[in-house]
């Protein structure tokens, strides 16, 4: 393979796992909103099947992070390096509220129920899972939006400024809103299963509401690319619009199957269209790893160590697909307890 193919195919490994940490890292972020939010005479249960539907896989789903952050040093080390830089503001705030979040978890489901512990570690679950979803789509879009300038070099970007602009303001709210959306179609499957009707009803509320909020968010924030992007837009119209119509189709059939209670089409419906959004970002943004400064070609590792990594990628997928696939056939499809009051 050539040097440019080999950039090609690490970039699409790496972009593979991005989608996967939204679609399932994402989505347990957003059942800690729904936990933050978790109202009625049926409060306690919502959050009892959104600490069921996470706790065996919470961890695992952090993997595709690390995946992707050691193989973006590995592959692109100018890159990793120059975001550590300019954003590790947002960076910082994103690891509190993994860590917060986790622990936060982690200590709630060893207190009694309804304890003054419990109650303690509630919130601080639900805003450190709203934060960091936030201030990584704010992070993402920086990328984008070319107010991160590397010179001979030298990286270039405010403090706060490089991450707080319109695009990713737009792009933080669009992936808080994703990842709502996602565990609110993914919470509907799981209520189905336990044969909660309640539940069920409670979270298809969810997921038509989130689903409209961050198809709005979606649409508005190709106003916004434009008006802020302008090295993205024609992108955007280009390679990326066949993702932009994909993530449109995705979308308006999630939403269809939901209102007709087709939860299981509705779940993957939901991710194809979250999944379109990460790639039509990529796919405008390409070949720039950095608007407008650092192209994919500039920031590769040499020949010879993209193909080592694309074989510790293989190496890697061997012991991992297996695992993953028994971790979430025993713990995704099993029979659930009927629903208590």
């Amino acid at each position: 393979m050539s040097r440019e193919s080999l950039e090609i195919a690490v970039l699409a490994v790496l972009w593979g796992g991005l989608t996967l940490y939204v679609l399932l890292g994402g989505a347990d972020f957003g059942g800690g909103v729904w936990d933050l939010l978790a109202s009625g005479p049926t409060r306690e249960r919502q959050r009892r099947l959104v600490a069921d539907a996470i706790a065996p896989v919470w961890e695992a789903n952090h993997v595709w992070l690390i995946f992707v952050l050691v193989g973006l040093l590995a592959a692109f080390p100018p890159v990793f390096a120059a975001l550590g830089v300019a954003l590790y503001v947002p960076f910082s705030l994103a690891a509190l509220g993994v860590i917060f979040r986790g622990a936060a978890f982690a200590f709630r489901a060893h207190g009694d129920p309804g304890s003054g512990w419990q109650r303690r570690w509630t919130p601080v679950f639900g805003i450190a899972s709203l934060v960091s979803p936030l201030v990584l789509g704010a992070a993402g879009a920086a990328i984008a939006s070319g107010r991160i300038r590397v010179r001979g070099g030298e990286v270039q970007a405010e403090l706060i400024g490089a991450w707080t602009g319109p695009l990713s303001i737009a792009g933080g709210l669009l992936a808080l809103a994703m990842c709502a959306y996602l565990a609110a179609s993914y919470l509907t499957v799981e209520a189905v299963q336990r044969g909660d009707d309640e539940l069920e009803q409670a979270f298809r509320n969810r997921a038509l509401v989130s689903g409209i909020i961050a198809g709005a968010l979606a649409a508005a924030g190709l106003i916004v690319v434009r008006a802020d992007a302008p090295t993205l837009w024609p992108g955007m119209l280009g390679r990326g619009l066949a993702f932009v119509a994909l993530s449109a189709a995705g979308g308006l059939v999630s939403l269809a199957a939901t209102y007709r209670r087709r939860y299981r089409l509705a779940r993957v419906s939901a991710a194809v269209a979250v999944g379109a959004v990460l790639w039509g970002w990529g796919a405008a943004q390409w070949p720039y790893l950095i608007v407008p400064d650092v192209s994919a070609s500039d920031a590769a590792a040499p020949a010879s160590v993209l193909r080592l990594v694309l074989l510790g990628f293989a190496a890697g997928a061997v012991l991992l697909a297996p695992s993953l696939y028994a971790l979430f056939r025993v713990f995704k499809t099993g029979r659930h307890p009927p629903p208590t009051s």
